[in-house]
């Protein structure tokens, strides 16, 4: 059985047992002619009302989203609820008005030890009303069981008090029942206020989980850079949450959206009143770089453009003013020196031509080894073999004979890739971004011990030149 159908369920049987008890307590009333007696009636008759209005709002919230309210409809609900605070100060003027009629009419109504004895019984009724629905309410997180609990608890004070009014009538002491019905009026306003204030939070969208809370568990992501205008509202039993994450501005559509994916599904899982939770993703502004940073990073790119892999790169300012770069070039071993010596003199003219201050730059040759570690960093795949599965995933997304010039490189600790995917000029640009994105994924999902992919999109050599 769903949530709503339960606390509907629950809400049926303290119905039920309302109408129960305002019919005992009007016909004791009416019989009897105290006034204390009837009040207390038509507040139970009021109790009944509440509990109808429940059920509505629980209809209408169960109701799923439509066009015209695409986040459901869980704020009747609220509205519900607030109606029974409202309802809470219209008891407490009919029993102002009762002691305002008593003190002018000084009439006092005729009392048999009976009518105190069923006076007595409703209480006990009243009594395991306010523990089942408290208990049901709390179990169920439920905003208006616990309400309309809070409702009926006043119940308890009312009959209390109606129970000594009724004692103290029969002994000639009337005014004892205007004293304990005008504490009982204190005590309503003040579980109406607290009902109110509860319910116009949900309605006007206050603060339901702390802002540092959630960015703390977005932050918790790897990939999430930065986190901030976490935001939440909502009720306590369904919290809506959104917050915006930054990341690396590099990184391709389909993994910020696997971040975004995962942040979200940490916040419900962290949070288990948050039904919905929105994630905005905006690309991660590092602080202002200092110049020899700034070569740091621009040679890295021109590496990666050429899909070379480097490590232990350093920057050294000169006393003319310029920088010479120093680094490693790991080539293929098979190589001869003259081919790696040409890879190294295009990417040492490259940066060059990119970094105007660098005056040198200084390449050492460092040859791969014929094999790459497996999961368990066994080196037992050999490089040839693991271009040729990589060929054939980018072929397989993007068609047969397009990949090529695939290359391997240890770049600080992992093992990355980079592939030429040679598609029609004609072919739209978002297409073709499209194809590399999934030509990402695939080859980091099917091939774990690759970490990083490039992929460079390029029309045939004959069409770029026309």
């Amino acid at each position: 059985m769903s949530r709503p159908q339960l606390i509907r369920r629950v809400l049926l049987i303290i119905l039920a047992l309302n109408v129960l008890i305002t019919v005992v307590k009007l016909i004791v009333g009416f019989a009897t002619g105290a006034l204390s007696v009837i009040a207390d009636g038509l507040h139970s008759i009021i109790d009944s009302s509440s509990n109808i209005i429940g059920l509505a709002g629980l209809w209408i919230a169960s109701r799923p989203p439509d066009d015209n309210h695409p986040y459901g409809h869980r704020r009747y609900e609220a509205i519900a609820t607030l109606a029974i605070g409202v309802m809470l100060f219209f008891v407490s003027w009919e029993i102002v008005e009762g002691i305002i009629e008593r003190l002018t009419k000084h009439t006092l109504p005729n009392i048999s030890p009976l009518d105190i004895v069923i006076m007595s019984g409703t209480f006990f009724v009243n009594l395991a009303v306010v523990l089942y629905e408290t208990r049901q309410g709390r179990a169920l997180k439920s905003d208006i069981l616990l309400a309309d609990a809070a409702h009926t608890r006043t119940d308890l004070f009312v009959t209390v008090s109606v129970v000594v009014s009724l004692i103290a009538t029969r002994f000639g002491l009337g005014w004892v029942d205007l004293l304990v019905a005008a504490g009982v009026v204190v005590l309503i306003v003040r579980v109406a206020f607290g009902i109110v204030r509860q319910t116009s939070a949900v309605l006007t969208d206050a603060l339901v989980i702390d802002p540092q809370v959630i960015e703390k568990a977005a932050a918790a992501v790897p990939g999430v850079q930065h986190v901030h205008r976490a935001r939440s509202r909502g009720s306590s039993d369904a919290a809506y949450v959104d917050v915006h994450v930054r990341v690396d501005p590099a990184m391709s559509t389909v993994q910020a959206h696997a971040i975004a994916s995962e942040v979200e599904r940490r916040l419900k899982d962290d949070f288990s009143n948050v039904v919905d939770a929105i994630v905005h993703i905006e690309p991660y502004k590092p602080p202002v770089l200092s110049e020899w940073q700034a070569i740091t990073v621009r040679a890295r790119a021109e590496a990666d453009a050429l899909g070379i892999g480097i490590h232990d790169l350093h920057v050294h300012e000169e006393t003319s003013g310029g920088y010479t770069v120093e680094m490693h070039v790991e080539v293929p071993a098979h190589l001869s020196l003259g081919e790696a010596h040409a890879i190294a003199n295009n990417l040492e003219g490259r940066i060059r031509d990119a970094i105007p201050r660098v005056i040198g730059v200084t390449t050492h040759l460092e040859p791969l080894p014929a094999a790459v570690p497996d999961e368990e960093g066994r080196y037992e795949i050999q490089f040839d073999a693991l271009v040729e599965r990589v060929a054939a995933i980018a072929d397989s997304v993007a068609g047969p004979g397009t990949a090529h010039d695939v290359q391997l490189h240890h770049v600080d600790g992992h093992l990355t890739t980079s592939v030429h995917l040679t598609l029609p000029a004609s072919q739209p640009l978002t297409e073709a971004h499209a194809l590399a994105e999934e030509v990402e994924q695939r080859v980091t999902t099917e091939l774990t011990q690759i970490k990083r992919v490039v992929v460079h999109v390029e029309p045939p050599e004959q069409d770029s030149e026309q």
